[in-house]
This record gives structure tokens, sequence and C-alpha cells, in this order.
């Protein structure tokens, strides 16, 4: 029944432009942000869970840092050993030549100067192995570091090397308890280059791992929230069209009134 007071086709036209235009607003947010969910309105659900794996991240970034961290204070101590143990070899020469009956006192002065002088060149190298005030080649203290985001640690052990503290050297009998505390030393140096290295592997094969995990939920994410824009590309281009079909129908119903106005004419 043609009426002026209800227009029920203005009313349906009306009631699908306005679930259009939603449409439309939902699918230019998904263009303009790249997500499909991006709030709890999307989908309340998988925006619950895609919150869980962002905090997940943001740990594995915590936790890559950390290792990154605990490599530098192993590394620091491992250059320093290497520097030591290089070192160490000019010592032992050093040694063997003070060992000589036969050099004179000028050359056993400069002999014995020059050991004094590398002694403490490698006493410098062992109390210097620090890094961010940590110093793992000559403390008592191991360093843990979070190695996983349940919070699981790696240690790297201290080696608590001591310093050398060789005196001078005036002839072949002391030379011998000289060697002796020097090859004493050198495999304390020699043990911390083999655990200090352990260390740093370990250390790496972790990072790696905690990397790769961090990788494959980042994949996982995107697989559950982003937008495929190909899709709301086109799905947005149909909208419009829709759009402005629904806009013209509206048009159409609201004229339909006006054909009351013929059954008043004469």
């Amino acid at each position: 029944m043609p009426s002026v007071n209800t227009n029920i086709g203005a009313l349906l036209a009306q009631k699908y432009l306005r679930a259009t235009s939603d449409q439309l607003n939902s699918v230019q947010n998904h263009v303009s942000s790249g997500l499909r969910v991006a709030g709890s309105a999307d989908d309340a659900s998988t925006f619950a869970v895609a919150q869980g794996l962002r905090a997940d991240i943001k740990s594995y970034v915590a936790v890559s840092s950390a290792l990154s961290g605990a490599k530098a204070v192993a590394t620091v101590a491992v250059t320093a050993a290497e520097s030591i143990s290089n070192r160490l070899q000019d010592v032992k020469a050093k040694v063997l030549q003070l060992a000589d009956d036969s050099i004179s006192a000028a050359s056993r002065a400069s002999y014995q100067t020059d050991l004094q002088a590398m002694i403490a060149e490698v006493n410098s190298y062992l109390q210097s192995a620090s890094y961010n005030g940590t110093n793992v080649l000559a403390s008592t203290n191991n360093v843990k570091t979070v190695a996983n985001i349940d919070a699981s640690t790696i240690t790297i052990t201290a080696q608590n090397v001591q310093n050398m503290t060789m005196t001078t050297i005036t002839g072949s009998a002391s030379s011998t308890t000289a060697l002796a505390e020097l090859n004493t030393f050198k495999a304390a140096i020699d043990t911390a280059l083999a655990n200090l290295g352990a260390n740093v592997k370990a250390i790496d094969a972790q990072n790696e791992f905690i990397k790769q995990v961090n990788e494959t939920v980042t994949v996982g994410l995107g697989a559950l929230v982003d937008a495929d824009m190909a899709k709301e590309t086109a799905a947005l281009q149909a909208l419009q069209v829709k759009q402005q079909l629904g806009v013209q129908a509206l048009g159409i119903a609201n004229q339909a009134p006006q054909a009351l106005l013929s059954l008043l004419r004469g």
C-alpha cells in the first residue's frame, strides 16, 4: 500500500546502504593498517592470541640482547687470555735467556727489566679483561644470563686466574723454579681459554636458536592477523561500487511518494 508516512523501499535501501558502509569502513581499516585483526572488535579471540605472540616476540628480542651482552663478557675474556698466551712465549724465552750463566751483568740486568715488564703486561691484560664492569677471567663470580623466555639461564664460569708473581731471576736454579711457575700459569690460561671458548660457542648456538624461534613466531603472527592486501583491495573496489549503487537506490526509493501526487491531480 502506497504511503507518505512509511516508505518501505527507502527503509530497505537505508538498511543495505548502512551495511555496505560498515563493511567498507572495515575493509578500509584493513587496507590502511595492513591488519585483518587490528583490535579486539575485529576478532576478540584472535586478537588475544596475537597479543600473547607479540609479548613473546618482545621477550625473544630481550633474551637475544641479554645473550649478546653475555657473549661480549666472555669474548673480552677470551681476547685477553689469547693475548696473555701469546705474551707467555716471550716470557719463557726471556726466562731461558736468564738461565745462561755466561751472560754479562749488564745483559742480565737488561733481561730482568724486560721480564718484569712482560710480567706486568700479562697481569695488566688479566685485570683489564672486563666488559661493563664484569671480569670472568680474574674473578670468582660466575655470570648467569637469561637464555629463553622461560627464564632458563646459561652460565659463564669464572676462571679466577691469579696474577703472575715470579720474582727477579738471577740464575739457572731460579730459572727452573720460574719455568715451573710459568707452566702452571700457562696451564691456567689454557684451561680458561677452553672453558670460555665453550661458553661463547654455547651462547652463539642459543642466540641463533632464539632468533630462529622469534622469526617463526613473527611469521605465525603475520599469518594470524595480517590482511590479504590483494583480497582487501578487490573487496574495497567492489564495496565502493556497491555503495554508489545503494545511494542511487535510496534516491529512487525517496522519489516513490512523489507518485502519490498524481492521485490528487484532476
